[in-house]
This record gives structure tokens, sequence and C-alpha cells, in this order.
């Protein structure tokens, strides 16, 4: 949203209230949640992210598959409430227009050691090797009228010189009930970590 960070994490999970399961979801209209975590150059790393980043010799090339153990999806999280979200596609061919992006407002953060890690992995198979993941993002796209939407509040007005509630008009046009969720893929690169989660309480 007008800045640049170094990578991303994506997550991703699908409305099961609707569809069956994800690649049913995957070319249907409300299907798909993405969840946006911004990364940033820092001396000392999320501890959670550590985890996933020493698995990286283990899914050098596409299709490398690790099972990590005993990560917390919500400690791979920033310490933030507010967000932006938006209604647009995935980011990798063939970038169906099924997701509901939600982009949190703070990074967390990466060291260069784990950044050049990331850079290391292959694009291709061991057998057939191939460059270098790099580059490898979209380029921003139009917004074709969709409207971004957010929770941020950017003025917080004052009573009595004390702060007051949020001025900024709350809409719902979809509630579903919270379940709790067991399964969940973190998309490193191209590259799935997939990770038992279980989340109590929605983000």
């Amino acid at each position: 949203m007008g800045g640049i960070t170094v990578s991303t994490i994506q997550i991703f999970g699908y409305n099961s209230q609707l569809y069956n399961n994800f690649s049913d979801a995957l070319n249907r209209a409300q299907g798909i949640v993405g969840v946006s975590i911004l990364l940033q150059l820092g001396d000392l790393s999320n501890a959670e992210l550590r985890m996933l980043t020493d698995q990286l010799e283990r899914i050098r090339y596409g299709g490398d598959e690790a099972f990590v153990k005993r990560l917390s999806i919500r400690g791979l999280l920033p310490d933030t409430d507010h967000y932006m979200t938006y209604d647009g596609s995935t980011t990798a061919p063939a970038c169906h227009e099924t997701v509901t992006w939600v982009v949190l407002n703070k990074p967390i953060y990466i060291t260069k050691q784990q950044l050049y890690a990331l850079r290391r992995l292959m694009q291709g198979s061991p057998d057939h090797p191939k460059a270098p993941l790099g580059n490898n993002y979209r380029p921003p796209q139009p917004l074709l009228h969709r409207p971004i939407r957010t929770n941020i509040d950017f003025k917080t007005p004052k009573i009595n010189g004390k702060s007051a509630c949020p001025t900024m008009y709350r809409e719902v046009y979809y509630k579903g009930e919270w379940q709790q969720i067991w399964f969940s893929e973190a998309s490193i690169s191209g590259r799935v970590v997939r990770v038992p989660a279980q989340l109590h309480q929605p983000l």
C-alpha cells in the first residue's frame, strides 16, 4: 500500500461453511482468505519464523515439503489488531479472483541470514534445477473500483480531554461461526510448509 517490504508470508484458508475443501473454494466466490504478513529486516527475527526458516534446507526445490511441529500461527502474527482488507486474487498463476486479502498493519522481523536462505531456494527440481527464486512478485494491480476496507481509525476523537471510541462506522456484510482450524499451510516463496494449527479465536 505505497511501500515496499523485503518479503511477505501468505497464510491461506478456505470458507468451510460454503465449500468442502480448498480446491473447491479456490474457484468460487468468497472461497479463500489470504493473510499477508509483511517482513522487515531486523537484528532479531520472529521466533516462529525461525522455526520455518530452519526447514529451508529441506525444501530447496518446488514440490518439497517439511512437517513442522508445535508452530504457533498466532505467534507468527505481528502484535496488532489493525489491518486492511480487499477482494483480490491469488498471487500465483492462475491468479484466481476469489481471495479476500487481510494485510496486517505491522511487520514481523527477519534477519539478513534468513533472507539469504530464502533467496537460495531454487526453481525447478533437483534433476532439472533452474535459477534461484528472485523477483517473484506481481506488480501492483488496478483496483477496478474495488474498495479497500480497514479498521484503522486515522482520527481518535477526544471528549472532555479523553480519547473516545473510534469514529469509523462498522458495516458487517458476512459473519460466520468461528471454528477451530486444525490444519493450515504457510507459503514461503512458493514452498509449502504444512503446519498443524489450532486457533481458538478469530484474528
